[in-house]
């Protein structure tokens, strides 16, 4: 059973992942084995903000990574507040599995509504949807509000 403040924060940090659309994503290095590969890249949710999708080509070095090694983290951060040390900040564990490109198109679209610069690309066929399945996300709501959530309580 989660505690009122637990509650409190858990709904904080998927406002935050919903409201967001930029993150940092770690794969594990293909090239240089043992090393994380940090990269930005744009995201998408469903509408619990339970689930993120990442648009994603595979020409990029992410891609080839999570091709590799499906394990990753996604750091999302409160974009308004980026000077701040107090920054709301989460870092989402995850598995990505690449998902069909026709099964996807809805996706996509989603993706190209969400972020219209995403039209872009929308038709290149490089470019898939990967979804993520959260294993752990670890959330700093501010100074002190520090918590883990694990897969059942996210997803709940």
């Amino acid at each position: 059973m989660m505690s009122n403040k637990q509650a409190q924060l858990i709904q904080q940090a998927r406002q935050l992942v919903a409201c967001g659309n930029m993150a940092v994503l770690s794969t594990l290095s293909s090239t240089m084995p043992g090393y994380p590969f940090g990269s930005t890249v744009q995201y998408i949710c469903d509408d619990n903000a339970y689930t993120p999708f990442l648009f994603i080509s595979d020409l990029a070095q992410h891609t080839k990574n999570l091709r590799r090694h499906a394990k990753l983290s996604l750091t999302v951060f409160d974009e308004h507040n980026i000077n701040s040390p107090e920054i709301s900040r989460l870092t989402l564990l995850a598995t990505a599995k690449q998902l069909p490109r026709p099964s996807s198109q809805y996706l996509i679209q989603q993706f190209v509504e969400r972020i219209p610069e995403a039209h872009n690309y929308a038709n290149l066929l490089d470019f898939n949807i990967w979804q993520l399945k959260i294993e752990r996300v670890r959330f700093i709501a501010g100074f002190g509000d520090i918590v883990w959530f694990e897969q059942p309580q996210w997803c709940a």
